[in-house]
């Protein structure tokens, strides 16, 4: 019988979840943290099969059946242990190589090596709460991290002393030449000797898909360059190929949590701490292929998936020019890759600078904001096409379009790429389509009312009411800043569609928020926006003759129109009056469409779950019904 290199056999059960080999051959569904399913070795009518993907394992608690990946596959499809190794591999697409003295050496080196990055990160910690780590744990703390944060990602300090690290380990036995092969020491250039790579550091541990430390990232005490240092690649380690934090990530779905991409260690760190356990991050590189390729990896088998739930990741990068930079990159190698089940969706930060500094600003319910208006590609795509274009010309309108159609073509997934061609089409034809007999004054509106330009029509939301409600909303929030006293929070969680009014609502939130001796005035607060907007310029993210329209357009007497209580002179009594009806409009909107949703889901599959969702959905429908009569 051929035999198989064990690293071999542990790299098909870290490519294949072993709850999409299961889902593929019976039905699954989400329990907790695992899956449950009815065994497929012995007959039950009760779901007593369980799969773990995070420990790599199933086990009937009826028949007592248990294994991993490879023995589900030999029990499942009747084949043996070369046969079922082949099959899984195939579909992993792994070449099948042979045991060999060579293999099994390499197996036992690099299960030697995995024992010094954790001896290492062990010297780490240590320091990090001694006497020469006092500095680094005062950052650490500073930061807004406890003891039981700090230990549970295994944060450390890296000595000053270049020689610390390697007498600790060379004196347990390691070798020098190992320190030196997975980045943690390196070789002087200038006399015989070597030295520790990382020197004076706050450490990060980085783990593999099982949580075994294969690297580090350092960030410096004080000044110096770089400010972030990180292992070079080495035998268990390629930076484009990992992400920070993906082995606790790896089980967020099954816990109902998305899988969000922000920037940094301390943004996943802050994330996580915050409940936010899918948070992962690059390795000091732009997201790469391979790193998406890798998140898609996680998601459950379309057939098995919440139709109700939107399960594509989210990429969250910091609100300055780099961050966005680093979105649009991420963007442009994910178009080819795309298909019906395998997509991104995109949350841009506006007022604070990442994830980290809006949830200690402005907490969880900003953050759960940001969520909510994240974009899918399709809007993604569009909006790149129109940054900077003003849309008066025909030849602003066909770069445009050639700049949406160039990305486009970029899809590689023929039916994916009809589709999104064929919605673009549709958003142009609405967009270029404008025409003054189609606008039709309301009371007592004229023809100054009309919109300045075709083109800012047609980037309004499909639902024109929603559109209007939230112009509504921003308005009375910006003129009658004391609400925010009473409705801040309602206003932080609101879902906005419309994509321009994000970037205000999220600076109104930020100015609102901070600690005043007397909350400003419309006047100062209305200053204020308008002049962040113009700071936002100079730092080129935004540009601000848009960003001022929005706030005009807000701001303008065609909202004053729909309720009059939205302007400056009215009392604060009426005003909130107005919010309440308002808000309680909005959300009754946001449930009937909720259970529409609910509805389509539970005729699609009428399984228990979305008949419990859509039962409640309808309750709440008929409370709001109840409350407005």
């Amino acid at each position: 019988m051929p035999t198989f290199p064990p690293s071999f056999l542990e790299e098909i059960r870290n490519r294949l979840p072993l709850s999409g080999i299961v889902g593929a051959r019976v039905r699954i569904i989400r329990a907790g943290r695992e899956f449950k399913a009815c065994c497929p070795f012995h007959n039950e009518k009760t779901p007593s099969f369980y799969v773990n993907d995070a420990k790599q394992f199933f086990h009937c608690f009826g028949c007592g059946a248990h294994g991993d990946v490879i023995g589900f596959t030999m029990r499942f499809d009747r084949l043996s242990f070369p046969e079922a190794v082949e099959s899984l591999a195939a579909q992993a697409g792994l070449q099948v190589p042979r045991d060999t003295p060579v293999a099994r050496e390499k197996f036992d080196k690099e299960k030697q090596l995995y024992q010094l990055l954790d001896k290492a990160t062990a010297f780490f910690e240590e320091h990090l709460f001694s006497p020469s780590g006092r500095e680094a744990l005062a950052y650490l703390r500073k930061r807004g991290l406890g003891d039981d944060a700090i230990r549970r990602f295994r944060l450390g300090y890296a000595p000053n002393d270049g020689q610390a690290l390697l007498r600790k380990m060379t004196g347990e036995g390691y070798a020098l030449d190992d320190l030196i092969a997975v980045g943690l020491a390196k070789k002087a250039e200038d006399r015989p000797d070597s030295y520790s790579f990382f020197r004076n550091r706050v450490m990060f541990p980085v783990g593999d898909s099982r949580g075994r430390t294969v690297a580090f990232g350092a960030r410096i005490l004080g000044d110096g360059e770089p400010k972030y240092l990180n292992s070079p690649d080495h035998a268990l380690f390629h930076k484009g190929q990992l992400l920070y934090g993906l082995s606790r990530a790896r089980t967020a779905l099954t816990q109902g949590q998305p899988i969000i991409v922000v920037e940094g260690y301390m943004d996943v760190i802050a994330l996580v701490e915050a409940g936010y356990s899918g948070a992962v991050a690059p390795l000091g590189t732009a997201l790469t292929e391979e790193q998406i390729q890798i998140l898609w990896k996680w998601l459950p088998p379309p057939d098995t998936r919440d139709a109700s739930r939107d399960y594509s990741p989210i990429l969250c990068f910091d609100g300055d020019t780099a961050g966005l930079r680093a979105a649009t990159r991420a963007v442009e190698r994910a178009l080819p890759l795309l298909t019906s089940s395998q997509t991104l969706r995109i949350a841009t930060m506006a007022g604070a600078k990442d994830p980290d500094e809006l949830i200690r600003q402005s907490g969880k319910a900003a953050f759960d904001s940001l969520l909510k208006q994240a974009l899918p590609m399709i809007d993604v795509l569009w909006n790149l096409a129109l940054a900077g274009r003003q849309m008066r010309t025909p030849e602003e309108r066909g770069a445009f379009k050639t700049a949406l159609n160039g990305r486009v073509s970029q899809i590689k997934d023929e039916a994916l790429r009809e589709l999104y061609r064929n919605e673009f089409k549709k958003r142009i034809d609405d967009a270029f389509g404008w025409k003054p007999q189609n606008f039709t004054p309301r009371q007592g509106g004229n023809w100054k009312n009309a919109p300045p330009a075709p083109f800012l029509e047609a980037r309004r939301s499909p639902q024109s009411g929603q559109r209007v409600m939230e112009k509504i909303l921003l308005a009375l929030l910006i003129n009658h800043p004391d609400l925010f006293d009473e409705f801040g929070e309602s206003f932080a969680g609101m879902e906005i569609r419309t994509p321009e009014f994000e970037a205000l609502r999220q600076s109104v939130i930020d100015h609102l928020s901070q600690i005043h001796d007397t909350a400003p005035t419309a006047d100062e607060l209305r200053r204020a926006l308008s002049e962040n907007a113009a700071q936002r310029e100079r730092e080129s993210v935004f540009d601000y003759d848009r960003d001022v329209s929005v706030l005009d357009e807000i701001l303008s007497p065609e909202t004053y129109l729909h309720v009059q209580a939205a302007r400056p002179e009215v009392a604060l009594d009426e005003a909130r009056k107005a919010w309440l009806a308002m808000w309680q409009t909005l959300e009754q909107g946001k449930i009937k469409a909720d259970y529409a949703a609910a509805r389509a889901s539970y005729r699609e599959q009428p399984t228990e779950e979305n008949e419990r969702r859509m039962k409640a959905l309808q309750e709440q429908v008929t409370q709001f019904a109840s409350g407005a009569e």
